[in-house]
């Protein structure tokens, strides 16, 4: 009798099945298409290649400025692909192998959860299973763009490999995925234009104060944002130029652009689980408790399928939760601490409370902030731009929250995740010795700066 059967190969169920297999538990993994799921083939790993590569130029021209180059380098587009299908391949086959190790058994087709412990799965045939529990890992697909004219739009997913030549780009939706491919098509040389239905960019991030400085710090590397529009139809081919009708507070108007991508979020996928089970579904996804139960017994859920927010790493965690749980645990996920990221240039990384939000839950709070235009990395690197913000508690002087705009905020932000996680205070910050000249040096001065004490300002 198998102790677990997994269906979803993405980063939530993958996890639970090595973590399963670790337990020393029986486990069976049931995957449509390859291991990695979306975040290895077709999201995280390939988005962060384009970033790589799209970081690249901007050294580049960074140290043509600095005069320690003389000529201005020809940017192959074609090699970002490349590089994309080369990691991503190399990081499968790394899977595979650690599957292959653990002798956990994958079966590539489509499952649908029968009953408490029985899985249907069809490939070239039809097989039942029999399992203790189940963990439903099914993940997310793209939204749809619903307007006349919508096919002419790429999707994000197909957005991630730039196209061969430069040309003008339009990207609907300035959500994280938005606003990374915005940043990296204009290193890349791409004239570009962001449109967002919301009256402020990134809108999940909940502080208004971050998201005009970035919106800010955007505008000024070329990018265009139009906030408080909705598209309304796209007329053109697919591949010539393309005008897109937009619905603004001044009226309707006319853009062209010849490349558009729709990047409108993500949906759960819930079609494994069946509306006779019992189980509680929800435009979010499927619900679950912090033990990443359903409400049947023995049967879980974790990663996209869940809702949002949609993180691979919290994916991670919430599939290793499962599978502890599913083989006797008594785990609980503790969802306070959930780092945020943004792949772009510059980073942006948030975790915890926002002021925004502070304000919201009534709590009594003091912000510290420094800018990274008074940190000596930042400053020798030419990485001025940016800020760290903390939000602490007014009485026991607790990490609630930060967020850091600017160079590497994505490593950043593990300091501010680990205080919110394990209830450190803004003063054992302080008397914590960060290394010089470091760019967590700004972290620093930001706990300095709750009371005033910030020693570069």
């Amino acid at each position: 009798m198998l102790d677990l059967i997994v269906i979803g190969g993405g980063v939530a169920g993958y996890a639970a099945a090595l973590r399963t297999s670790q337990l020393g538990g029986k486990v069976l993994l049931v995957e449509k298409d390859k291991l990695g799921g979306t975040c290895l083939h077709r999201g995280c790993i390939p988005s962060k290649v384009l970033f790589q590569q799209s970081a690249v130029v901007e050294d580049y021209r960074s140290a043509l400025k600095s005069g320690l180059f003389e000529d201005e380098a020809t940017i192959k587009l074609e090699a970002v692909a490349n590089r994309q299908n080369e990691v991503v391949h190399r990081l499968y086959l790394g899977l595979e192998y650690l599957f292959r190790k653990r002798d956990i058994p994958v079966i590539h087709g489509c499952a649908l959860i029968e009953g408490a412990g029985r899985v249907l799965v069809e490939k070239d045939n039809v097989e039942y299973y029999k399992t203790r529990n189940i963990l439903i890992a099914t993940g997310s697909e793209e939204k749809k763009l619903a307007v006349p004219g919508s096919s002419f739009a790429l999707s994000a997913e197909d957005a991630l490999a730039p196209p061969a030549a430069l040309c003008s780009v339009m990207i609907i939706g300035a959500g994280n995925t938005g606003l990374e491919l915005a940043s990296a098509y204009t290193s890349l040389g791409f004239k570009v234009t962001v449109v967002e239905k919301e009256k402020f960019i990134l809108p999940s991030l909940g502080d208004r104060d971050t998201s005009n400085w970035l919106s800010f710090l955007f505008k000024r590397r070329g990018i265009e944002i139009i906030t408080d529009a909705e598209i309304e139809a796209i007329h053109g081919t697919k591949e010539g130029p393309k005008k897109v009708a937009l619905k603004t507070r001044s009226g309707v108007k006319e853009l062209e652009a010849e490349l558009v991508i729709a990047s409108l979020g993500r949906t759960p996928r819930t079609e494994a689980v069946d509306d006779s089970l019992g189980i509680v579904k929800t435009p979010q996804g499927v619900a679950v408790n912090e033990k990443q139960e359903t409400g049947v017994a023995g049967i879980y859920a974790a990663g996209d399928v869940t809702g949002p927010p949609m993180l691979a790493h919290l994916a991670y965690f919430e599939g290793i939760t499962a599978a502890e749980n599913a083989l006797g645990g008594d785990v609980f996920l503790g969802k306070n601490s959930i780092p945020a990221c943004l792949a772009a240039n510059p980073s942006l990384a948030w975790v915890g409370l926002t002021e925004e939000m502070a304000k919201e839950k009534g709590i009594n709070y003091r912000v510290g902030r420094f800018d990274f235009g008074a940190n000596s990395r930042a400053v020798l690197e030419g990485r001025g731009e940016g800020f760290v913000k903390v939000i602490v508690g007014e009485e026991k002087g607790y990490v609630l929250g930060m967020q850091v705009l600017g160079h590497t905020a994505e490593e950043l932000i593990m300091q501010g995740a680990l205080a919110i996680r394990n209830c450190l205070t803004f003063e054992q910050l302080t008397k914590t010795i960060h290394p010089h000249p470091t760019f967590s040096e700004a972290l620093w001065e930001a706990y300095l700066s709750v009371q005033g004490d910030s020693l570069h300002v």
